[in-house]
């Protein structure tokens, strides 16, 4: 009994790590692909002082969802 549990655990914990790649990985994408649009349309880059960022929808969607995962992740292992 105690084994089928430590495998259920192990399986859990696998899925949990795979899936957490998964959505860091794309919050990544979506904020750098916000970044690259910006990039197209000649805005002024954060690091010369533009704020440009800010107005777009992608890089938000990108920052929101990696704070998202951080937080799930936090709450799914517990101390």
């Amino acid at each position: 009994m105690g084994q089928d549990r430590g495998k259920y655990d192990f399986y859990i914990g696998l899925g949990l790590a795979i899936s957490s790649s998964i959505f860091i990985g794309g919050s990544f994408i979506l904020k750098k692909k916000g970044l690259l649009r910006l990039a197209r349309k000649g805005s002024m880059r954060a690091g010369q002082g533009g704020h440009a960022y800010l107005k777009e929808w992608l890089w938000w969607a990108g920052l929101l969802s990696s704070k998202y995962t951080t937080v799930a992740h936090k709450r799914s292992c517990p101390q």
